[in-house]
């Protein structure tokens, strides 16, 4: 009885650590963003810097500082290189959008609209004063103005103060994370009761070792994914192929919903692209094209990309991953979706150092 009082005691003194954390994270959300951004960052390069500090050329080595600046350097660069082969296809897409013809294309598509039309108010979908080709025709017109980027530099300009203020928090506390990788560790562990400390130690380590080999992995799937589109698509001669399957790949980082999300904003920009070179009568092949090249890639994604990432990485059987995926979606959209699997990876390291004695616990980290 009185070990079950003491277990029960635990459990709420554990509880109320986490809400009292919780709390303080959420008051401080920018903050602890900036930090875990930088602490994610950091263990990306962490390996690159170990093999960097191995090298010898004689009995020469570099200093473990410029190992860190130089890995510092190449991710920055590739981030760079990513935005410079991405923008310039941002903007031709635009002005493939601002050069669609509204009227000829619905002057095209007229007959077309006007049974859609019919087909639906004689289904009572729509009423009789419904007008398709006016709707149609606002939408369309919406979507190329707002292709002319006429407010984007205006937003910008308020953004970029902030944007820069947060790229050089980043990067500061990226490089003290590669500089000395235990840092955020040995702090952790100092604000922790000697009684608990090995446990904790414990907790980081397999945290730290589980989401790198998660975040490895999604980096892996969003290339394979990005290269199979962009490939697909360019077989096929689909305008723009390279944006289309660069969008579609990274939208992968969301869980399940991604590819969905990616497979609609490629069908739409292809068929913009389509109307903007006025090739009205390749829309439809377009758009199955496009639904093949992505349900393909799904198909691989679905089983065999995400099995080995999701369920192998983090050690969580499919199941249980789909169900802590779309609780996190529930309780914060599209956000809950993607930290839901590293959110759910670290509550299982806390539950199996310190609570492993409950059979649910054991039940659900049996795999780690």
């Amino acid at each position: 009885m009185e070990n079950k009082s003491n277990a029960s005691l635990n459990i709420i003194k554990v509880a109320g650590v986490l809400i009292v954390i919780g709390l303080i994270l959420w008051y401080f959300s920018d903050i602890v963003g900036y930090v875990i951004a930088a602490t994610f960052i950091g263990y990306l390069g962490t390996p690159l810097v170990k093999h960097l500090d191995q090298i010898k050329i004689r009995n020469f080595k570099l200093p473990h500082v410029l190992n860190v600046v130089l890995t510092l350097l190449l991710m920055i660069t590739i981030f760079a290189g990513f935005i410079v082969l991405v923008v310039p296809l941002i903007l031709k897409q635009a002005d493939i959008i601002t050069s669609i013809n509204i009227d000829a294309v619905f002057s095209h598509f007229q007959e077309p609209l006007n049974r859609a039309r019919h087909f639906l108010i004689q289904y009572n979908i729509a009423n009789s004063n419904a007008t398709l080709s006016s709707l149609l025709y606002d939408h369309l017109r919406q979507i190329v103005d707002l292709a002319k980027f006429t407010n984007i530099f205006s937003a910008m300009i308020g953004t970029t103060s902030s944007f820069l203020m947060g790229a050089f928090i980043i990067l500061f506390l990226t490089f003290y994370t590669m500089l000395e990788p235990s840092l955020f560790k040995n702090f952790i562990l100092n604000l922790t009761p000697s009684k608990y400390e090995h446990e904790l130690s414990n907790v980081l380590s397999d945290s730290r070792r589980l989401l790198t080999r998660y975040s490895y992995g999604v980096f892996a799937e969003v290339a394979i994914m990005m290269t199979l589109e962009v490939i697909g698509l360019t077989i096929f001669g689909i305008p723009n192929a390279l944006l289309i399957g660069f969008l579609g790949g990274l939208m992968n980082v969301i869980p399940y919903l991604g590819p969905l999300i990616g497979a609609s904003a490629g069908i739409i920009l292809a068929i913009l692209s389509q109307l903007g070179m006025g090739s009205y009568d390749s829309i439809v092949s377009t758009i199955f094209i496009v639904l093949a090249v992505f349900g393909v890639a799904n198909m691989i994604d679905n089983f065999v990309l995400q099995p080995q990432i999701y369920s192998k990485s983090v050690k969580a059987h499919p199941v249980e991953v789909f169900l802590v995926i779309i609780i996190g979606g529930k309780l914060a959209g599209i956000t809950g979706m993607i930290l839901a699997i590293p959110s759910y990876t670290i509550v299982k390291v806390v539950a199996r150092q310190f609570m492993n004695h409950m059979r649910v616990v054991k039940f659900l980290t049996q795999r780690m």
